[in-house]
């Protein structure tokens, strides 16, 4: 069955009952109801595609997916070939990134802040290597490794193999590393997040501080190591987790969208469904919004919003994930498209019911004075 929701009033319509073929719903561009249409026009329809290099692309994104990857580098052309919204988001300075602020504004958008001087963190120094991170760390840690061109996992690689990768001057493949997760490492203990995560954090909050010794959601920091012309399609965060990223060295390019309720749903047709492989998320949405970040940049991304993330040029990130406490539904709805989508328990956040309920716990406490 298709359904189509009005643009205006967001009802629901059963197309056979409104004598609509697939192909004509396929057409349009902004449904407006019978109801609306006095108030706000008719329907429209989306203007004829042009045989132009962007439907040559979209054929290349399919035929990638499908595991046909004589061209690694079709994400480079696929995104050229693109026209995305501009940049909206606001740009902070450190000291401004406060829980005052997140009140003020309901934190409903990502914030930019191009230079971390009053951000109250500590990162890495711009000079350092992936050499360095695989000292520090321990070259025998094990890590997972995304090969860009089938957006895939590749098996039985450490720190040390991936240092050696990165540095050699003739890699033989674009690989991407990012879940790395590092705050229980020498490395990760001589970094600080923002004063902003640390305030709002659940983890830091809410969960007991005798349980953490033992168990607790490790999310809160990751080094996140991207070759030039790397990507990673279009994703919610897990359990529709809040974001800090920071660009140590080199830059990324983002691609947003907003997470509104047609958007989440868009989303999981999308995310569980077989044209997910022959199609360009950000050609099913009316808006995508391109933000370009460069080093020393650090970018604060709030509860759901669904993102690509493109490497222009070889890049070292420190980034962590949070929940909070100032959008739980869109977090829950979050949880609830990856439970409706059957994503695996590795790739959701750890003890995400757990957590909510020490909240609420938290919440419950603080409401009675306790």
């Amino acid at each position: 069955d298709t359904w189509l929701q009005c643009d205006v009033c967001s009802t629901w319509y059963h197309t056979e009952c409104l004598s609509m073929s697939a192909e004509e719903c396929d057409r349009i561009e902004r449904y407006h109801c019978s109801v609306c249409v006095p108030s706000h026009g008719p329907m429209t329809y989306k203007k004829k595609p042009r045989k132009t290099s962007r439907t040559h692309a979209r054929l290349n994104y399919a035929d990638l997916n499908e595991g046909k990857t004589g061209d690694e580098k079709i994400w480079a052309k696929m995104l050229k070939a693109k026209t995305f919204a501009l940049d909206p988001f606001p740009r902070y300075t450190g000291d401004q990134i406060t829980v005052a602020l997140a009140r003020k504004t309901g934190f409903t958008e990502p914030w930019v802040v191009e230079k971390s001087e009053g951000l109250g963190m500590q990162m890495p120094s711009s000079d350092i290597t992936v050499e360095d991170i695989a000292v520090a760390i321990g070259k025998d840690q094990p890590v997972e490794v995304i090969d860009v061109g089938t957006q895939s996992e590749l098996a039985g690689w450490t720190v040390g193999r991936w240092a050696a990768y990165y540095h050699h001057p003739n890699r033989d493949r674009i690989r991407n590393v990012i879940s790395l997760e590092i705050s229980h490492t020498d490395f990760g203990r001589s970094i600080q997040r923002p004063a902003f995560v640390r305030d709002m954090d659940w983890i830091d909050h809410v969960w007991p501080a005798d349980l953490k010794p033992v168990e607790y959601p490790k999310v809160q920091l990751y080094c996140l190591m991207g070759t030039k012309d790397s990507y990673t399609d279009f994703h919610v965060d897990f359990g529709g987790t809040s974001v800090f990223y920071h660009i140590v060295r080199g830059s990324k390019t983002f691609y947003f969208i907003e997470p509104t309720s047609k958007n989440l749903n868009k989303y999981q047709k999308w995310s569980s469904s077989p044209d997910q492989t022959s199609t360009f998320f950000g050609d099913v949405v009316k808006e995508c919004y391109a933000v370009h970040l460069v080093q020393g940049n650090t970018m604060i991304i709030p509860t759901g919003w669904i993102h690509a993330v493109y490497t222009p040029e070889d890049a070292i990130v420190i980034g962590g994930n949070f929940l909070h406490g100032m959008n739980i539904s869109t977090q829950l709805r979050v949880h609830a498209i990856e439970e409706a989508t059957h994503v695996p328990r590795k790739f959701r956040f750890p003890y995400f019911k757990r957590t909510h309920w020490y909240a609420a716990h938290t919440y419950h406490q603080q409401l009675q004075g306790k």
